[in-house]
């Protein structure tokens, strides 16, 4: 009996949980719902891990490997465990803490994907990870009150406020209606959390560095990103310019005596259409244009 119970939950509840996993992980542009399924099967992986453990007596075991995966504040521990830069962002530790970063993420990553690409998402989400870790590691082995604390950090914090400080900055005016409190833009809700942060790191919870070293990240791609929008629609433009010349149809025509060519000029394209699409790029980026105007753009380049 127990076996036909064991079976029936692998054909049908893993069967589809697997088959989850791997549609969503295929599908394009799909970002934001893969970070998500990261951390939830991490969690999962982590609580049937130490349930085994704990009921075989192993608990110590399994301490022993979540060390290895959160990040120390002791620069010599780092240094035995390199790869926990890497992997300390995908740990939670309880339950409701990888709901609320679920509904966190999903709440400001949804817009970084709406304007850019949720390829752009995950860059932000690994980068403040990592920043957030450095900075972490910097401020344990060099400000002197703190030298010697054996501290450890683990969960997305700073990846998290990378992603809120990239969406607040890049939709400044965009807004959430909050439960009992209505209508506040995504720029009042940014500046409130990295306010506290600030309280909490005067109030000697150095942790809150990771916070603050995650949204300088997310302001820096955003203003990368920008940068690298305008440069390629000036560059683009400068081409454009550059290559713009009249084109010439050739016919030729096969006599008894001899051959003649025929030259017609075609007409110059359309400048203010390439300038509006150029104008398009600036604004909202290259994945905004239709494939009309990318075929447009296209044609124009050469």
């Amino acid at each position: 009996m127990y076996l036909l119970f064991a079976n029936f939950i692998y054909n049908h509840m893993l069967a589809e949980l697997v088959n989850f996993v791997k549609v969503n992980f295929r599908r394009p542009n799909n970002g934001l719902m893969q970070l998500i399924l990261i951390h939830v099967l991490v969690f999962c992986i982590l609580v049937v891990s130490k349930a085994i453990c704990v009921l075989l007596g192993y608990e110590i075991y399994y301490q022993r490997i979540y060390q290895y995966l959160i990040l120390p504040a002791s620069w010599k521990i780092f240094l035995q465990q390199p790869w926990s830069i890497l992997t300390y962002f995908w740990i939670h530790e309880q339950f409701f803490s990888i709901i609320w970063n679920a509904f966190f993420l999903h709440a400001f990553g949804h817009l970084i994907v709406s304007i850019w690409h949720s390829r752009i998402l995950k860059y932000i989400y690994i980068l403040g990870g990592i920043a957030a870790g450095v900075f972490f590691l910097l401020l344990y082995n060099l400000a002197p009150g703190l030298k010697g604390y054996m501290g450890w950090l683990v969960g997305p914090a700073g990846s998290l406020y990378a992603v809120m400080a990239a969406a607040a900055i890049a939709l400044p005016s965009f807004y959430f209606n909050l439960l009992f409190i209505g209508r506040i833009k995504i720029k009042h809700i940014a500046t409130a959390l990295l306010l506290l942060t600030c309280f909490e790191l005067a109030s000697h919870q150095s942790v809150a560095i990771a916070h603050l070293s995650g949204a300088m990240v997310g302001y820096m791609c955003v203003q990368y990103i920008r940068k690298f929008i305008h440069f390629r629609s000036y560059l683009s433009y400068f081409l454009n310019i550059v290559r713009r010349k009249k084109k010439f149809k050739i016919t030729y025509e096969s006599t008894s005596k001899a051959t003649s060519v025929k030259i017609t000029k075609t007409a110059d394209k359309e400048p203010a259409e390439i300038d509006a699409i150029i104008d398009k790029i600036a604004a909202s980026g290259y994945e905004s244009l239709t494939e009309q105007e990318k075929k447009q753009l296209f044609r124009a380049g050469k």
